[in-house]
């Protein structure tokens, strides 16, 4: 299911038969405890026009549904804050099944083999990391402001971070949408 709001900064590419705000991320099935989350869990990054990231997604959506990729997000617009002039989109997965959804990729025509992980991701986003630090200045943030901005990100993280075990959690499968 492509779940595109236009509140959303993301369009997301989720599997229909899973609910909306639940966790866990699993490998092979079984749910991922929070050590297994940061030490496994990551992207393949792939950067294209949007047009061409719509097709794209349309083409790996069936993917999704019976659980060979993870899930997909990707940017409505360029990544201009971080001086990207195309749009990027994230295809997650364990890093145990990377070379088997690149595999998928590559048969859609992607090229470009790029793989991050969410632990360094998470860390270029925390207080004084490369990509909050960019977007504070692209948008001149300073002073209190910033260190607000600073002690909220690092505030959701730390409970993006503690939800991943529970099995209850009612939170968010996606880090944007704790905002």
């Amino acid at each position: 299911m492509i779940l595109d709001k236009h509140y959303l900064y993301w369009i997301y590419v989720i599997p229909s038969n899973r609910p909306f705000r639940k966790s866990p991320f699993t490998y092979k099935g079984k749910a991922l405890t929070k050590k297994e989350y940061i030490e496994h869990w990551g992207k393949w990054v792939v950067m294209d026009e949007k047009e061409n990231l719509d097709k794209l997604a349309l083409s790996l959506e069936s993917y999704v549904e019976k659980r060979a990729i993870y899930s997909i997000k990707y940017s409505r617009t360029n990544e201009e804050i971080f001086d990207i002039d195309s749009c990027v989109m994230c295809v997650f997965c364990d890093d145990r099944e990377k070379n088997d959804v690149w595999n998928i990729l590559s048969a859609k025509g992607v090229t470009l083999k790029a793989w991050v992980y969410d632990r360094d991701v998470i860390k270029m986003w925390q207080p004084g990391g490369f990509m909050l630090e960019k977007w504070l200045d692209k948008f001149s943030v300073t002073g209190k402001e910033a260190e607000e901005i600073r002690k909220s990100t690092q505030k959701k993280y730390d409970k993006w971070l503690s939800s991943i075990e529970t099995d209850s959690s009612t939170d968010p499968w996606s880090f944007e949408l704790l905002c």
